[in-house]
């Protein structure tokens, strides 16, 4: 249950203020009226995508880390989360504008399937599948923590932009990924 508890806090902070939530954003303002598909689409992906990350966590995290999994999940935590304080780049490939042809369903999942890869949320899922040695509630809680961080984007993005600043929700979430590294280290 811990590691379950573990990947959805650690996912859902590391989509806060990230370019997955940019492009939910522009998914919900395409295609107004089809929210529910825009969430289908990311939650097939978000499966796919962290079933696929916490697998390979699973698989290569003792044969490439062995004893040093807690050291090296502590470190790549920190980093992150002074990353999250760094400017984030969106590029032409995350606009829904080359995709929407293919529908809200098919261009959500497209969109986030492609952006996900090599994300902060892909290496923090296939770091704590590594540490805790388990694949499914890994996957799991990032699916449900992220979830939890896409959904009242498409349907209330405007109005969280508007009364949130994005520094403020990088600065909180800075602040919990160097706790959840320290905590890693320290254990």
């Amino acid at each position: 249950m811990v590691e379950f508890f573990a990947a959805l806090v650690a996912v859902a902070v590391a989509e806060l203020g990230d370019k997955t939530q940019f492009i939910a954003l522009l998914l919900a303002a395409r295609f107004p009226k089809q929210r529910a598909a825009i969430l289908a689409g990311m939650v097939l992906a978000m499966i796919l995508m962290h079933g696929i990350a916490s697998t390979l966590g699973f698989f290569a995290g003792d044969a490439i880390f062995g004893d040093w999994i807690s050291i090296i999940v502590g470190a790549v935590f920190i980093a992150m989360g002074l990353a999250m304080l760094l400017p984030e780049k969106h590029e032409d490939v995350h606009k829904p504008s080359k995709f929407a042809r293919f529908g809200p369903f098919l261009a959500a999942f497209l969109l986030l399937s492609l952006s996900e890869i090599a994300d902060k949320s892909q290496i923090v899922t296939m770091m704590l599948a590594a540490h805790y040695g388990t694949i499914l509630p890994v996957a799991a809680g990032a699916v449900l923590g992220m979830s939890l961080v896409l959904a009242p984007v498409i349907f209330f993005g405007a109005w969280i932009t508007k009364h949130v600043p994005l520094h403020v929700i990088k600065i909180i979430g800075c602040i919990v990924f160097v706790v959840l590294g320290l905590a890693a280290l320290l254990a």
